[in-house]
C-alpha cells in the first residue's frame, strides 16, 4: 500500500479523533500537550490502555511500541500496580509532609541500586537532571557542563543544547544565547575528540552528563571504553560524572545500566519509570563519598 492509501484508511477509521483534534486546537497549542504527540494528518485520541495495547475514541486498538515515553516496562495498567494505586488513592495522594510511602519507595530503590546512597525525589526527570547539574556546580565551584550531541535530558533549559541535528542550531524559541555559554558538546563514541574538548574546558568543568545509551538520538549503544573514558577524565579532573538513567534505569539491568557497563557515577538520575505506571516522578542520587 502507498502512504496515501494508509492515510485514507486512517481517516476513515478515526472520525471522532479528527473532531477532537480540531476542538483541541482551540485550547492547546497545536492541539497537543507534547510536541512528539502530533503526527499528520492528526493524532488519534486514546481513551484507555491495557498491557501492550492502546484503544482510541473510535474503538480502534493499537499495538503500543512507545509505552508512555518508554517508562512503562510492565506495560499499561498492570494489576500489580493498579491494585496498589487504588488503595493509595483512598488514603490521599498529596500530603505535603514527610510520609512512609516515599520512604518505602526510596528504600526499595536503594536495595536495587546500592549506589543510590542519598536521594531526593522530584516531580519529573527534567527536574532530576536540573538538580544534578546544580549539585555539581555547587560541589565543585565550577560552571561548565559537558553533554553529548544528541543527548536528551528533558526540557531542562540548561541542558537544551545540541539535542537535534544540526547540533549548532537553536533547539527552540525562548532560549537565550547566554544560557549556552556554560554547556559544551561532545561527540558520542568518539573518545579522542571528546577528551580534546574536555581538556579545553577542564579548569571550569563542573560535570559531564551522559545517557548510558542515547535514547532520543536513536538508542545508540556506547562503544567499549567510551563511558569509562569520560568517567576517568571527570574523576582525574575533580569534576563530577553524572549518569542520566531516566530511560535506561531498570531496563538494561535491575541494578541499572551503570552496573552493566561497570560505571561508578558521582550522581545519577531516574524518572517516571520509578512511578510504576508512568506517574509523574523523578529522582537525583548522590554517592556519599562525594
Amino acid at each position: 500500500m502507498k502512504y496515501e492509501d494508509y492515510a485514507d484508511l486512517y481517516k476513515n477509521r478515526t472520525f471522532e479523533s479528527m473532531n477532537l483534534y480540531f476542538k483541541s486546537r482551540d485550547i492547546f497549542p497545536g492541539g497537543i500537550n507534547h510536541n512528539i504527540r502530533y503526527f499528520k494528518p492528526y493524532p488519534f485520541f486514546t481513551v484507555k490502555s491495557r498491557g501492550k495495547y492502546l484503544f482510541d475514541v473510535d474503538g480502534n486498538r493499537y499495538l503500543d511500541f512507545w509505552n508512555g515515553h518508554w517508562a512503562l516496562i510492565l506495560g499499561h495498567s498492570p494489576e500489580v500496580v493498579t491494585s496498589k494505586l487504588k488503595k493509595q488513592i483512598g488514603k490521599g495522594t498529596l500530603y505535603g509532609t514527610a510520609n512512609i510511602a516515599s520512604w518505602k519507595l526510596g528504600n526499595e530503590i536503594h536495595k536495587a541500586i546500592p549506589l543510590a546512597e542519598n536521594l531526593r525525589f522530584c516531580s519529573t526527570g527534567s527536574e532530576a537532571t536540573m538538580y544534578a547539574i546544580r549539585l555539581a556546580r555547587a560541589s565543585t565551584g565550577k560552571r561548565v557542563i559537558a553533554k553529548v550531541e544528541g543527548g536528551w535530558h528533558g526540557f531542562n533549559t540548561n541542558l537544551l543544547q545540541s539535542v537535534n541535528y544540526p547540533f549548532e542550531g537553536d533547539e527552540g524559541m525562548g532560549l537565550i544565547e547566554d544560557e549556552g555559554h556554560f554547556v559544551e558538546s561532545l561527540q558520542f563514541n568518539d573518545l579522542e575528540r571528546s577528551i580534546k574538548v574536555l581538556e579545553s574546558i577542564k579548569d571550569d568543568l563542573a560535570a559531564i552528563i551522559v545517557e548510558p545509551v542515547l535514547g532520543g538520538a536513536g538508542c545508540i549503544t556506547p562503544q567499549a571504553g567510551y563511558l569509562l573514558g569520560l568517567q576517568e577524565f571527570a574523576k582525574r579532573n575533580e569534576s563530577l560524572f553524572i549518569l542520566d538513567e531516566i530511560v535506561t534505569g531498570f531496563r538494561f539491568a535491575f541494578d541499572g545500566a551503570m552496573n552493566l557497563f561497570k560505571l561508578d557515577p558521582d550522581l545519577f538520575t531516574l524518572g517516571k519509570i520509578i512511578g510504576g505506571r508512568g506517574l509523574p516522578i523523578g529522582a537525583s542520587f548522590v554517592e556519599k563519598k562525594r
